[in-house]
């Protein structure tokens, strides 16, 4: 069987310029995808104004919440692509896509029911204020009916990714995010749609990037598919053989894939209960943590990126049976995911007025200093912890541990970010000020144990704490 991919293999050739040049696309990638909620927010702010950016900030939390649950079982199906891909499996890579595309169809279908039942009332308990509620509801209920573009999308994506092709999902990614600009143009203000069309936008875009990713995996990769081949066994819904090889992908997938989902859920629900405790501060605050949270989200993507790549490099290298190489992986990951982040936070902090003003809110207004205190507090020191958190995690997610990852982020996202925002600012009386510092406080007791987690991890493959005996060693920054 020819690779077909044997410059994207993880397993062989110098590691770390590997994971670089894999990891700059998808960072380029995880920008274009959040674009599209960037450019809503950013058209609605100076179309809408600041009730449309209360309703575009509670609006994409639900959005995100939705989309958690797709984004994790593609994070499963990638995972099981890329230890085929590594084992050099075609008939495995098949297995493992259709049973993604499988689940995201699956899961698309319910969770658009569900957010489209369930928006008014959620945002009702959430307290999300009347100038911005039927706006929220409306934006919600376009994205959850039409989500399942996205969702065949993050499916496709993940099987590229697995195979170390980050630059075709950035093209078709790219060419998306063009459509959903001129969407938005068009939408928000000459049509009249406001909000309502700012999610119109996002769905059909996304639709556009789902059907070339589907396309281009489909003609480029044997293992994409699914119906195809010669005789029944050939293709992944063929004769029982085959039958059974994909229910064990199903559960593969779902092995990693419903604690993944289960984790990114968790996290952007922590987000919609700080966002409802923040409503209560009134509109100039609600509206200046919505464009904070959007800023800082973008500025973790190079954080996230990094850890996608640690997740697809340590995956590989686990499926061709080199313990030792996904040790390297994790390591050299998290000192390039460190060095990253700390670079985009000092930049956070210089341009944060103006980039808080590129959102709408104008210099010298209520919104805009409270914006940037927001990135003052959750955008500095604590970033370092996020990026070894992330990389952690992302090592953990490849060695087949998502339950280590779902406990880390409700420690995360519950016990500290939520939980601490409530004491700090109703108890302690700190206000939303607290509730800021709570979000930063957040990673610090994850990545410690998520570096717990990598170390004996690296007992019981390599070996004792000899020289190769631990994946990493005590960072300078933890000193």
């Amino acid at each position: 069987m020819a690779n077909f991919n044997s410059d994207s293999l993880f397993s062989e050739g110098p590691l770390l310029r590997r994971l670089v040049a894999f990891a700059l696309p998808l960072m380029a990638l995880n920008l274009l995808q959040y674009v599209y909620q960037t450019v809503d927010m950013v058209v609605v702010g100076h179309v809408v104004g600041e009730a449309g950016l209360v309703a575009i900030s509670n609006a994409t939390n639900a959005a995100y919440l939705v989309s958690a649950f797709v984004m994790g079982l593609a994070t499963g199906g990638g995972v099981a692509v890329a230890r085929a891909v590594g084992a050099d499996d075609v008939p495995g890579q098949r297995s493992a896509y259709a049973a993604t595309l499988l689940s995201a169809v699956g899961t698309a279908g319910l969770l658009a029911l569900a957010g489209a039942v369930l928006a008014r009332p959620a945002f009702a308990a959430n307290a999300v204020p009347p100038v911005a509620f039927d706006a929220a509801v409306a934006y919600t209920q376009v994205v959850c009916t039409g989500c399942a573009g996205s969702f065949l999308l993050n499916a496709a994506v993940a099987f590229l990714k697995a195979h170390g092709d980050a630059r075709t999902p950035l093209l078709l990614v790219g060419m998306s995010a063009l459509v959903n600009v001129a969407l938005d143009l068009a939408l928000v203000g000459p049509a009249g749609l406001g909000v309502e069309g700012a999610a119109y936008a996002t769905v059909i875009a996304q639709g556009v990037a789902a059907a070339g990713a589907l396309v281009v995996a489909w003609r480029r990769y044997p293992g994409a598919r699914v119906l195809a081949g010669r005789g029944r066994a050939a293709g992944a819904f063929g004769g029982l053989g085959d039958g059974l090889r994909l229910g064990a992908s199903v559960a593969a997938v779902l092995r990693v894939g419903m604690p993944a989902a289960a984790q990114m859920a968790v996290v952007n629900l922590s987000y919609a209960l700080v966002t409802g405790l923040l409503n209560r501060y009134g509109t100039d605050v609600a509206a200046a943590a919505g464009v904070g949270l959007q800023i800082s989200t973008v500025a973790g993507l190079p954080c996230w990126a990094v850890g996608q790549a640690i997740t697809t490099a340590a995956a590989q290298n686990m499926g061709a049976a080199l313990p030792l190489r996904a040790c390297e992986v994790v390591r050299l990951g998290a000192r390039l995911n460190v060095g990253v982040t700390t670079g985009v936070q000092v930049l956070v902090q210089l341009l944060a007025p103006a980039v808080v003003a590129a959102y709408g809110c104008a210099p010298g207004s209520a919104a805009h200093d409270l914006a940037v205190l927001y990135l003052r507090i959750t955008c500095s020191v604590n970033g370092l912890f996020y990026a070894a958190m992330f990389s952690f995690d992302s090592f953990a997610l490849a060695a087949g541990s998502p339950r280590l990852v779902l406990a880390n982020s409700l420690v995360d996202a519950f016990a500290v970010r939520f939980g601490l925002a409530f004491l700090l600012s109703g108890v302690l009386g700190c206000g939303f000020v607290g509730i800021f510092v709570a979000q930063a406080a957040s990673p610090v007791v994850p990545a410690l144990i998520g570096r717990a987690y990598v170390r004996r991890w690296s007992r019981l493959h390599l070996g004792g704490d000899g020289p190769h005996g631990a994946c990493v060693g005590r960072p300078r920054w933890l000193k």
